[in-house]
């Protein structure tokens, strides 16, 4: 949360954090329903807090989760035009091949998953999008089973579909780390994960949501507890810190 709020510092931009009160005005019936999942109440309280905050009299809103590192913040200029903007991210998973394709079969390779996410957005004035969105997600909580609501339905999931229709204005450059990568930073050693990642970029990252939610997902050794793993959480950090122009290649990254 510093980095942002230092970077909104040197844009001449207001900051200003919030707590608990981002649920202020989800709706009862919609926290019941996600039964504790609590990003997915999120995912509506910013919107809500953005219309809030626009109504206020800001000419702009813009989002960054908590979670959220700027790393490269000289090299982060988001343009303010006409439209909203949400991020990009290019999600690096390990796989095995079933087919040979000239490897071997069962040789270790990545799939990587491009989206649209909301660790990142930026709304303006009167923005048609926003009221949209608010009512779209309302209204698909209200239908959906919630013995079936997906992690990321009312997030990058929902905003990626839409983008296939209406091509949303997004920052290539403001990524994720999915677990396969944070966990290739931290270890330092084997490179593939986070070159795969740096390829499928169109602009170097310079921020990038750092995924808290899925800390479990970082396969500590058994025993390793809660602290431990913000430890790594931080040497992610200060890894990604070394990047001053931007996560370019695996060799930007301090040792």
């Amino acid at each position: 949360m510093d980095s942002v709020r230092t970077w909104a510092a040197s844009q001449g931009y207001g900051y200003r954090f919030l707590g608990d009160e981002l649920f202020e005005q989800v709706p009862d019936w919609y926290i019941e329903k996600v039964r504790g999942r609590m990003p997915i109440a999120a995912d509506l309280g910013r919107l809500q807090w953005i219309q809030r905050l626009l109504s206020e009299g800001y000419s702009w809103v813009l989002w960054f989760d908590a979670d959220m590192l700027v790393f490269a913040p000289n090299q982060l200029a988001i343009a303010l035009g006409e439209s909203c903007i949400f991020g990009q991210e290019h999600w690096v998973q390990a796989r095995t091949n079933k087919k040979s394709n000239g490897r071997s079969k069962g040789t270790p390779g990545w799939t990587v998953r491009k989206n649209i996410h909301n660790a990142f957005a930026a709304f303006p004035q009167d923005c048609p999008v926003l009221p949209f969105l608010v009512d779209l997600v309302l209204r698909m909580m209200k239908r959906v089973d919630p013995d079936y609501i997906a992690p990321q339905m009312m997030g990058p999931k929902l905003l990626s579909s839409l983008h296939s229709l209406a091509a949303f204005d997004y920052a290539a450059e403001v990524g994720a780390l999915s677990p396969d990568v944070l966990r290739a930073i931290v270890s330092g050693g084997d490179d593939d994960a986070i070159k795969t990642l740096c390829d499928v970029q169109t602009k170097p990252l310079v921020a990038a949501n750092l995924c808290a939610s899925l800390i479990s997902e970082l396969e500590l050794p058994r025993g390793s507890d809660q602290d431990h793993a913000h430890v790594q959480v931080d040497r992610v950090i200060d890894r990604l810190l070394a990047c001053g122009d931007g996560l370019r290649q695996p060799s930007d990254l301090g040792a």
